[in-house]
Order: structure tokens, then C-alpha cells, then sequence
């Protein structure tokens, strides 16, 4: 039998950071698993010597790193609330390297993340964060896609 003790839900904070954090929570509950939050924020020290404004890197990438926390802590008391057991990381970096590292260290058993349509240039480019673990990953992957207007529409 599988024991899943341990959820990792990457958030991106995009529109569908809420039905991502809603599976995720219901995997959580079904499996009695820890559910682990986590958000990166990308790294500005690959834009040193690219960047010039009057903001130092250092104290936009602190802000950024501030406004995620407060985001990611916002989104889990709306959308879990005190029914749901988490813990939330703010991670600096790359997106896959460091969703691989979290799931290594942390013992991740099941990824929950969402995906993004293929309309975005660099997702045509380079592929999706999604894409790129799913391809990269021995975890299984839960993976939400994203939302059409058609998936609203009423069938009846």
C-alpha cells in the first residue's frame, strides 16, 4: 500500500493559485498527509549588471520575498482557513531546481501544482514549469489545468 505523508503545493500565485491550494488541501485531508505550501520568488541576482534603476537588487528582492509571504499567507487563510494543517516556505531561485531541492529535502511524496496554457511565448519556448518537472520527476504529480471559459459554460 502507498503512504503519502507529505503534500507539496507549488504556488505561483497566478488566478489558479486557489483550485491548486483546493486540491491540494483535499489531498491533504484524504491522505491525513502534512501539505507544505510553498512559493519562489525569482532570484535578481541573475540581473546584476543588466538591471539599473534607483532600487538596489537587494532591496527589490527583499520586497518581492515580503509581498510573496504575505500573498501566500493570504491565500492559505482564505482558501484553508483553520480546517486544513499547513506550512508555508518562500524559496528564492529557479522554479524547478528549487521545487526539486524542496521535494527532496522536505521527503515530498505527491506534488500538487498548476499549469498555464501554451499561449504565453515562453512556455512555447522553453515549456512549463509543469511540463519541466513532470519530464524531470521520479514524484507523482497532480497537475491542474488551466481554466477556458468554456469550462463555465451552463449545460443545461
Amino acid at each position: 500500500m502507498i503512504t503519502v505523508q507529505t503534500i507539496l503545493a507549488a504556488i505561483d500565485l497566478s488566478d489558479l493559485s486557489p483550485t491548486v491550494m483546493a486540491y491540494a488541501a483535499s489531498l491533504a485531508t484524504a491522505w491525513q498527509a502534512h501539505l507544505l505550501v510553498a512559493h519562489v520568488v525569482h532570484d535578481l541576482s541573475y540581473f546584476t549588471g543588466i538591471y539599473l534603476a534607483d532600487t538596489p537588487l537587494p532591496e527589490l528582492q527583499q520586497r518581492l520575498e515580503n509581498e510573496a509571504h504575505e500573498r501566500l499567507l493570504s491565500l492559505c487563510q482564505t482558501t484553508l482557513g483553520e480546517h486544513t494543517p499547513y506550512e508555508t516556505l518562500i524559496v528564492t531561485g529557479r522554479p524547478v531546481p528549487e521545487i526539486r531541492s524542496l521535494m527532496q529535502q522536505r521527503r515530498v511524496d505527491c506534488l500538487v501544482i498548476g499549469a498555464h496554457s501554451m499561449d504565453k511565448p515562453e512556455h512555447q519556448l522553453f515549456g512549463s514549469t509543469a511540463d519541466r518537472l513532470i519530464n524531470q520527476s521520479p514524484y507523482p504529480i497532480f497537475v491542474i489545468p488551466p481554466r477556458r471559459d468554456s469550462d463555465f459554460v451552463s449545460h443545461g
